[in-house]
């Protein structure tokens, strides 16, 4: 699929925009995601952009409404400054290997094993984990970094090929495989999900994919959502988040397969 033909930019109005930022950046701060499992079927559904076009879009948003979710993190002391880095590391590296796989996959391929993920992910979650036994235990030897780099390399792939801050996979594997806390692993996600998807819309951008200003648009309705969701996130309880971000995999999981099926139907 080319990148050569961009929406018309008069569909996708300002304040339109906006208001989906703003929604998407309430889910971001609540949850610990970037936003983009909601901005992607937004742009497509929407404000009619081509799906590889919504997907790099929405990561220019991301890295405006993850900058002010996670300020709220940061200021509780629910960021983990080292595993942040070694995550932050392996995604940028994962950034440049999702960016070159998105021309070598088909959507339905990419679009179905994704669903699959987030389906097996929402599972557990909701079967509920304890999340807090390790708060303030995180490991940081030499064994934890090289599972926070391989964390962030499937992290980055994820995002740079479908659009995502990546939070949807990372979260979890925080949660249940580094025994964070949930509040500090949304608000760590959130610090890597910057840089991680900064690099993403940058190499989408050289395919023609990325559309910087209606993606600028949409990330300052984030910027305004965002640190709301994030308040609520830290006074609620861990396992009603688990619950609720397991109800947002399991729907969008459901809309992945979805246009996947009519997008192979349409051919």
């Amino acid at each position: 699929m080319s990148g050569a033909a961009a929406p018309a930019v008069g569909r996708a109005r300002p304040l339109a925009l906006v208001a989906a930022g703003v929604g998407a950046g309430l889910l971001s701060g609540l949850l610990g995601v970037g936003g983009g499992i909601v901005l992607v079927p937004l742009l497509v559904l929407l404000f009619g952009f081509a799906q590889k076009q919504a997907q790099a879009t929405s990561l220019v948003a991301i890295i405006l409404t993850a900058t002010t979710g996670v300020v709220s993190y940061a200021v509780a002391g629910e960021v983990q400054v080292l595993p942040a880095l070694a995550i932050a590391a392996g995604g940028i590296a994962g950034a440049f290997v999702g960016a070159a796989l998105v021309h070598r996959l088909s959507e339905t391929q990419v679009r179905t094993a994704f669903a699959v993920l987030m389906v097996a992910v929402a599972v557990r979650l909701a079967l509920g984990v304890e999340a807090d036994g390790g708060a303030g235990a995180v490991s940081a030897d030499g064994w934890a970094v090289l599972g926070f780099v391989a964390a962030g390399l499937a992290m980055g792939t994820l995002s740079s090929l479908v659009g995502v801050g990546g939070g949807i996979i990372l979260v979890p594997m925080l949660v249940l495989l580094f025994a964070f806390a949930t509040p500090e692993a949304q608000g760590t996600s959130l610090a890597v999900i910057i840089p991680v998807s900064l690099v993403g819309a940058w190499r989408n951008s050289r395919h023609g994919y990325t559309q910087w200003r209606p993606g600028l648009v949409l990330g300052l309705g984030g910027a305004l959502g965002a640190p709301v969701g994030a308040a609520l996130a830290l006074a609620l309880p861990a396992v009603g988040l688990q619950r609720i971000f397991a109800v947002l995999l399991v729907l969008s999981a459901v809309q992945l397969v979805r246009t996947a099926l009519r997008s192979r139907a349409g051919r």
